[in-house]
Parts: C-alpha cells; sequence; structure tokens
C-alpha cells in the first residue's frame, strides 16, 4: 500500500459530528488519508490501521474507534465478492 500526500480542509474542523469523537478517533480518520489508495478504499484491519497510525499507543481499541467512525457516516465499511 503506497504513501499519498493529502491535505486538510479548514472546513473538517467545522463538522459539527467530529467533536462527539475522541481525539484520538479524529487523528485515525485523518491519519487513514495517507494510508488508503487513489479511491481513498483501504484493507478493513482495525488493528493494523491503528498499529500503523499509534504504534506506540497499544492501548488504543481500533475497532472501537473505526466503529465510531462508521456509526457517524465518515466510513462506509463494505465486502468485496461476498
Amino acid at each position: 500500500m503506497g504513501r499519498h500526500s493529502r491535505t486538510i480542509a479548514h472546513g473538517f474542523f467545522l463538522n459539527e459530528q467530529l467533536p462527539t469523537l475522541s481525539a484520538h478517533a479524529r487523528l485515525l480518520f485523518v491519519g487513514m488519508w495517507t494510508l488508503a489508495d487513489r479511491d481513498g478504499r483501504l484493507e478493513d484491519r482495525p488493528a493494523r490501521i491503528r498499529a500503523e497510525l499509534f504504534p506506540y499507543e497499544t492501548d488504543l481499541d481500533g475497532e472501537a474507534m473505526v466503529s465510531d467512525l462508521t456509526r457517524l457516516g465518515f466510513l462506509l465499511r463494505y465486502a468485496v465478492d461476498g
């Protein structure tokens, strides 16, 4: 999986749903942009995503943060071929 440069628009900080998430979940969301391909896709592997973005914070729950982002509509989880 290649790394890509991404920018954060000011509007990101004005989103009214983001403050309902933990600071780590918000940072995870931004960090996922750097892991995703050009179409914004990446493998649904929350533990690995957490490990890549927060390698020294092993007490964080990647699954819970990804689930929170999904619940609020920031992520769409789907399966390919089933």
